[in-house]
C-alpha cells in the first residue's frame, strides 16, 4: 500500500514538473527548445523564437541567393525574438543586422486532432521592401487572436532595402534576393513543420502591403509550387507600380556611385567588402526617407522582373502559368490616407505630394487639379495629349462626388492615389486568375474604429485591419488602434475568414 502511495506521489511530481518544462522539438536540423505561453483566456501555447531558416547573408553570401541552415548540434534555444534585417532609415531599424534570416514559430501545445496536423498560416511582414520586421508584431496577442484558432502561426524575416533589392539590371547582380529569402523559409517550413504538428500540404501564406506583394510575387513563381496551397495577399499586388519597376536598377546606380565603386570591373564585389553601416550611410546619400514624393512609386527598393526568380515575358503570362491556388485578396476602403499628408516615413521636401497638413485642411479642386496634372497628366505618358489626359482623370473622378460627405477633393486625392496603388492592381491581379481558373474571394475592409486620428478622412486606410490579427504593432510605420468592445464583432469575424479561409479554401 505504502509503495503505491509512493509511486502515485512520484507520478503527481512528474506530471507537474513536465507541464513547466520548455518544449523541446526534435528536426532534421536538430533539437529547438521553446517557452510556454498561456493566453490570458486560457489557450495553451509553445512558441519557438529566432530560429534561422538560411546561413547569415553576410560576407560573400551578401547580395546572394540564400543558403539553408548550417545544422546545429546542441539544441537550440529559440526562446527570444533576434535582430530585425538591416536596412535605412536608422531611425526605424537602429537595431538592425544583415544576420537576421530568422522565422517565429507560435503553436497550439495540445496535438491536432486532425491525424494530417494543424494547419499553417506563415505572414509575411510589410513595410515598402525597406522596413518592418516579424519582429514587431505582438506575438502574445497574435497567440490569443490567432493561434487559439487551431492553427499554426509563423513569421518571418527577410532582407530589405539595398542588402534585399539591389541589382545591377544584369545576371550578376539579378536582385529580389528578399523575395528569395521568402522562398528559403517556406522551404525550411516544408521540411520542419511537421516535428511541430503542422500540416505540410495545408501552408497558406499572408501579407500586408509588402508582404501582400510577396504573397503575389510567390504565387508566380514556379518553385513554389509545392511549397504552399493558398494565398492571402492583403493590399499588395505583384502589379502595384511600387511592386516592380526598373526603377529599382537606377536607385542602385546611386548607391554604387555613393559607395564609391562605380569604376571598378566587379561592382557586386565591392559592395560586399563594405560594411553594414557603409552601405546604410551610401544609401542615406541619395535616400534620406522610407519613402518617395511626388509619383506613383513610393518604393526606393523594390522587386523586378529578372528573368530568374520571375518567369515570363510579362505578369499575365506568368499568372497564366502559375499553379493553381485558392486566393483571398483584400483592400482597404481608403489605402491612400496614411501616405496623403506628409508624416514620419515620408519625404517632407515633396513639391506637390505628400500635402501639409494645413494644406489638407483647406484642400481646393484646384490643389486636386495640380497634383493630378503635375503628378499623372505628365508629357512622359501621355505626349501631346497630357493636359487632356489629366483633365479626363479630373472629371471621371469628379463623378464620383456622391461617395463622400465632406472634405469632397480631398477625398478624390486618396482616392485616385489609392486607386493607382492598391485598389486597381489588386482587382486586375484577381480577375487575371480568376480567368485563368484559380478560386479567387475578395475582401474590402472598411471598419474605422474611434480612436481613429484620421478625423479629415472617412474610410479605412492602410493596414488597419492588422490590429484584428496582432493588436498595435511595435512599429510605428502603420498606424493601428487597439479594437475597444465596439469592433469585437469586427475582429472576430475578420479572424474567422482568414483562419476558414487557410483550413478550409
Amino acid at each position: 500500500m505504502l509503495y503505491n502511495i509512493l509511486l502515485l506521489f512520484i507520478f503527481i511530481a512528474v506530471t507537474l514538473t513536465k507541464s513547466n518544462v520548455n518544449p523541446i522539438v526534435t528536426t532534421e536540423y536538430g533539437k529547438i527548445e521553446g517557452i510556454n505561453y498561456e493566453t490570458p483566456n486560457g489557450f495553451k501555447t509553445e512558441m519557438f523564437l529566432g530560429i534561422p531558416f538560411a546561413k547569415p547573408p553576410i560576407n560573400e553570401l551578401r547580395f546572394e541567393k540564400p543558403l539553408p541552415p548550417t545544422p546545429w548540434t546542441s539544441t537550440l534555444h529559440a526562446k527570444s525574438l533576434k535582430s530585425r534585417c538591416a536596412t535605412y532609415p536608422d531611425i526605424m531599424t537602429s537595431d538592425g543586422s544583415e544576420d537576421c534570416l530568422t522565422l517565429n514559430i507560435i503553436k497550439p501545445a495540445a496535438p491536432s486532432d486532425d491525424p494530417s496536423g494543424y494547419s499553417v498560416m506563415v505572414w509575411i511582414h510589410g513595410g515598402a521592401f525597406v522596413v518592418g520586421s516579424a519582429v514587431d508584431y505582438n506575438h502574445t496577442e497574435t497567440a490569443e487572436r490567432m493561434v487559439s484558432h487551431e492553427i499554426i502561426f509563423i513569421s518571418i524575416n527577410y532582407r530589405l532595402g539595398p542588402f534585399g533589392f539591389f541589382t545591377t539590371g544584369t545576371s550578376e547582380a539579378p536582385g529580389n534576393y528578399g523575395l528569395w529569402d521568402q522562398i528559403e523559409a517556406l522551404k525550411f517550413i516544408q521540411k520542419i513543420i511537421r516535428d511541430f504538428g503542422g500540416n505540410p500540404k495545408n501552408v497558406t501564406i499572408f501579407g500586408e502591403s509588402a508582404g501582400g506583394a510577396s504573397v503575389s510575387w510567390l504565387t508566380l513563381n514556379p518553385e513554389t509550387k509545392d511549397l504552399f496551397s493558398r494565398a492571402i495577399p492583403m493590399s499588395g499586388s505583384a502589379l502595384a507600380p511600387w511592386a516592380h519597376t526598373n526603377e529599382v536598377v537606377e536607385t542602385s546606380l546611386k548607391l554604387i556611385e555613393a559607395a564609391g565603386c562605380q569604376n571598378l570591373s566587379n561592382v557586386k564585389e565591392c559592395l560586399k567588402s563594405k560594411s553594414t553601416d557603409e552601405i546604410k550611410v551610401a544609401t542615406s546619400k541619395f535616400a534620406k526617407t522610407v519613402l518617395k514624393a511626388d509619383g506613383v512609386n513610393l518604393a526606393n527598393f523594390h522587386p523586378r522582373i529578372d528573368g530568374d526568380f520571375f518567369h515570363g515575358f510579362c505578369i499575365d503570362e506568368a499568372i497564366q502559368n502559375a499553379p493553381k491556388r485558392d486566393h483571398f485578396i483584400g483592400i482597404c476602403s481608403q489605402e491612400h490616407i496614411i501616405f496623403a499628408i506628409k508624416g514620419t516615413f515620408t519625404d517632407p521636401n515633396g513639391k506637390y505630394m505628400p500635402i501639409t497638413p494645413e494644406k489638407a485642411s483647406n484642400f481646393s479642386r484646384e490643389d486636386f487639379s495640380e497634383i493630378v496634372h503635375k503628378i499623372l497628366g505628365t508629357k512622359e505618358a501621355y505626349g501631346a495629349k497630357a493636359n487632356d489626359a489629366a483633365e479626363d482623370i479630373i472629371k471621371f473622378y469628379e463623378t464620383q462626388n456622391s461617395a463622400y460627405e465632406r472634405n469632397i477633393y480631398l477625398h478624390l486625392y486618396a482616392q485616385v492615389f489609392s486607386d493607382i496603388s492598391f485598389n486597381i492592381p489588386a482587382i486586375r491581379e484577381a480577375k487575371l486568375k480568376v480567368a485563368a481558373g484559380q478560386n479567387v474571394y475578395f475582401y474590402v475592409y472598411s471598419f474605422v474604429p474611434e480612436s481613429s486620428n484620421h478625423h479629415l478622412f472617412d474610410g479605412a486606410g492602410h493596414a488597419s485591419e492588422l490590429s484584428n490579427f496582432f493588436g498595435p504593432m511595435r512599429l510605428n510605420f502603420f498606424y493601428t488602434f487597439p479594437m475597444k468592445k465596439d469592433a469585437e464583432k469586427v475582429q472576430k469575424t475578420m479572424v474567422d475568414l482568414l483562419v476558414n479561409f487557410a483550413k478550409n479554401g
